[in-house]
């Protein structure tokens, strides 16, 4: 799930900076979020809710978090992607050559001080491949408790950003690292994942 609106300037490029959420939209957004997964869920209860430690993320997590009596998993590989100088510079006050650049080699590039996709797909591709490994282990152990539902069953609600969501989405359907980038996801959208036993996943919905 992408986080709500947060506190920030229209046209300004902002990633791991920690915003605060705009608080006049928050309220509404948390409140459509939990409506809307509730109704994906279709009576199912999730395993886990794992948050980016963003407070952008971290504040709605926590209340969908609480709808379901469960506590919230911080990950700081759920974080927005660093654009390191450039972070809260309006985007015209880019130089445009650095931009260029950018465009042209999207999955490599990363700003000074900052992170490329590469680098988000990677440590997105870790904190899923952590979870199976979690999920694998309770099962074999016979484990009974909610993490030794099978990987068909069990459900991970994530609160994180745009950037990581569309990047892990193209990692987990086999695609080019940089196909979803395009896609619109809004704020507190949903992406449904299906991951199977296998590792093979199919996606459910987009921008549910």
């Amino acid at each position: 799930m992408r986080h709500p609106p947060p506190s920030v300037a229209p046209n300004v490029c902002y990633g791991r900076t920690d915003l605060d959420v705009d608080p006049s939209r928050f309220d509404a957004a948390v409140a459509s979020m939990q409506a809307r997964l509730t109704a994906l869920l279709d009576g199912r209860r999730p395993t886990a809710v794992h948050s980016s430690p963003l407070r952008r993320a971290r504040r709605a997590a926590e209340g969908i978090a609480a709808s379901f009596a469960l506590p919230v998993t911080e990950d700081a590989r759920l974080a927005e992607m660093h654009f390191g100088a450039w972070e809260m510079q309006p985007w015209a006050a880019i130089d445009r050559n650095a931009l260029e650049d950018w465009a042209r080699n999207v999955a490599t590039f990363a700003p000074p001080g900052g992170e490329s996709a590469r680098d988000v797909v990677l440590r997105m591709d870790a904190w899923a491949r952590a979870i199976a490994r979690t999920a694998s282990a309770a099962s074999a152990m016979g484990a009974m408790s909610a993490m030794s539902v099978v990987s068909d069953e069990a459900v991970h609600v994530a609160v994180t950003h745009a950037g990581p969501i569309r990047l892990h989405v193209a990692t987990a359907l086999q695609m080019p690292s940089t196909a979803c980038l395009p896609w619109t996801l809004d704020f507190g959208g949903i992406c449904h994942l299906h991951v199977a036993r296998d590792g093979r996943a199919r996606l459910i919905h987009w921008n549910a």
